[in-house]
């Protein structure tokens, strides 16, 4: 029983590190929670349940009575089916990390599911057949012929995974979040060792406790990454992007392409907030934000650079490129504006400044110099309104830079 109650002090350490997760992250959650955190609190409970049940498994074995025997059979039954979800839960949040933009479409989730579906059949097959695992009439757990098929569906999992992450990490438009992406290659690392020693040593269970040491890992890439992030909007927050903006700055070669900053301000912000509320006005920023990620491209950066500011960072072949980017956006505003959705619109005005590799500047002037185009573009607009007599939230405004 010495084997036994030390089993179940590091599943109850390990039930313990992930509830503490849970927890904190339902008292932090963002407002704009996304797909990605819920598959990670999914991946989180699936770990949780079969830590739980794979313990009580421990616990049961040897009881030679026919309900408990039964009752092993659901738990071991639980613990194989979860096991495959966790891969696909895994799955699910690297594509929704790598790719944001991306929706899986149906077709492409059943596929995506398959190889669990199929798996889960089998399982659940195992106490007629005992194709996957049996116990006996002492109530004592064996592996059967096809026990290392749910192995092998995690793996396939992790294998497209990695394969994903590694392609992104070596694309350099994207090496600004190479760190991000090593992250999450190795997280995984403590639950494929623990995989591995479970196959090779039988009787040893330490799958699901180095899974929670895998998810622990992951939990603290995400604080890392949420404290560059504006917990209102999920952009990048003033202190991440000014550094990205040196980081740019220092990083220019002579071939490199030209860099664009451009300072975006929501019109009439103010007003939104006093004749809806601040509620309604958060709402709007999160419109506006979730609009400047699906407009721009992956390669850009944008953050929130202030209460109703917003900055975005990017690269351009020829200076003529720039005002068809923006026209994306005012097109996207205009799109949402006339769907009637919501009971105010929205317009931006810009400031933009488009930095040649061989320029010598500083992050200071360019935002100086950004900021005063946007003013002046507002200070135009704001002039135009005054001659109208429509209220202004009722009015689809052109976008200028």
């Amino acid at each position: 029983m010495i084997a036994v109650s030390q089993y179940t002090e590091v599943s109850l350490i390990g039930i313990a590190m992930l509830v503490t997760i849970l927890i904190i992250d339902h008292k932090n959650h963002l407002k704009t929670k996304d797909d990605i955190q819920q598959n990670f609190i999914n991946m989180i409970i699936i770990n949780t349940v079969i830590l739980l049940f794979d313990n009580s498994i421990y616990i049961l074995r040897g009881i030679a009575v026919p309900e408990i025997i039964n009752i092993t059979y659901i738990f071991c039954i639980v613990c194989f089916v979860l096991h495959t979800w966790f891969g696909y839960q895994w799955f699910c949040y690297v594509i929704g990390f790598v790719y944001p933009r991306y929706q899986l479409t149906k077709t492409g989730r059943f596929l995506s599911m398959l190889p669990s579906l199929i798996c889960n059949a089998i399982v659940v097959s195992s106490p007629f057949n005992g194709w996957v695992f049996h116990f006996s009439s002492d109530n004592v757990y064996s592996r059967g012929p096809l026990v290392y098929i749910t192995f092998l569906v995690d793996a396939m999992y992790l294998l497209v995974c990695t394969v994903i992450l590694l392609k992104e990490y070596n694309n350099p438009n994207a090496i600004r979040r190479r760190s991000e992406y090593l992250g999450l290659l190795y997280a995984p690392i403590p639950m494929l060792i623990g995989n591995i020693l479970q196959i090779i040593f039988y009787g040893m269970s330490i799958v699901w406790i180095a899974s929670a040491v895998s998810m622990m890992v992951i939990y603290a890439e995400n604080q890392n990454e949420k404290s560059s992030r504006d917990a209102l909007t999920g952009l990048y927050n003033r202190r991440q992007t000014d550094a990205q903006l040196n980081w740019e700055l220092s990083r220019r070669r002579p071939n490199d392409d030209l860099l664009i900053v451009s300072m975006i301000d929501i019109d009439s912000f103010k007003k939104i907030n006093d004749t809806y509320g601040h509620v309604t006005g958060d709402e709007a920023l999160i419109r506006v934000a979730q609009t400047l990620q699906e407009n721009f491209r992956k390669t850009d950066f944008i953050g929130r650079y202030g209460g109703d500011e917003f900055l975005m960072i990017g690269h351009i072949k020829k200076q003529e490129d720039a005002p068809k980017i923006f026209q994306r956006l005012k097109n996207k505003l205009d799109a949402k504006n006339y769907s009637g959705v919501y009971p105010y619109n929205l317009s931006a005005s810009i400031g933009y400044v488009i930095i040649d590799p061989s320029a010598q500047t500083t992050t200071d002037q360019i935002i100086s110099e950004a900021d005063q185009k946007m003013y002046e573009v507002k200070t135009r607009r704001a002039k135009e309104y005054e001659k109208m007599t429509t209220d202004f939230s009722g009015i689809i405004s052109k976008l200028e830079v």
